[in-house]
C-alpha cells in the first residue's frame, strides 16, 4: 500500500518523480511520491516548486530575453514548421548552444559595463 505523503492517507495512483526521471525506469521508483488526490498532488508541487525554483535577477531576465533573437533566427533557419521532436540532436544542441551563447554574451556585455563604471580616475 501507498502512502500520500502530504496527509498520509492511502495514496489512490497520484504521483510525481523529480525531472529529469523517469518512473518507467525501476531504479527510479524510489524517488517516486504518491497522493490521495489532485489537492495533495498540487500542495506538494507548490513546496517543489519554491523549494528547486530560483529567483531570477533583472539582469538574468533581460539575458534570456535576448537570446530570443538568436533562437528566432535559428529556428527559422531549419524550419518554422517543423515540432522540436523532428530536430535531429545537432540540430537541438546547436539550438542550445545558440540560447547559451546569447545569454553569456549579453551577461559579459553586462560585467564588462560594470567595470568600466568602476574604473575612476
Amino acid at each position: 500500500m501507498k502512502i500520500c505523503v502530504i496527509c498520509k492517507r492511502e495514496a489512490h495512483g497520484f504521483g510525481f518523480i523529480p525531472p529529469p526521471l523517469r518512473a518507467s525506469y525501476l531504479a527510479n521508483r524510489k524517488m517516486m511520491r504518491y497522493f490521495c488526490g489532485v489537492n495533495c498532488q498540487k500542495i506538494f508541487s507548490k513546496i517543489y516548486k519554491e523549494k528547486n525554483m530560483i529567483d531570477l535577477t533583472k539582469n538574468e531576465k533581460d539575458a534570456i530575453e535576448s537570446a530570443l533573437k538568436p533562437l528566432g533566427e535559428y529556428v527559422a533557419e531549419i524550419g518554422m514548421d517543423r515540432p522540436l521532436s523532428a530536430y535531429s540532436r545537432e540540430e537541438v544542441l546547436c539550438l542550445i548552444e545558440v540560447a547559451v551563447t546569447a545569454y553569456f554574451d549579453f551577461m559579459q556585455g553586462k560585467a564588462s559595463e560594470a567595470e568600466l563604471l568602476e574604473v575612476t580616475c
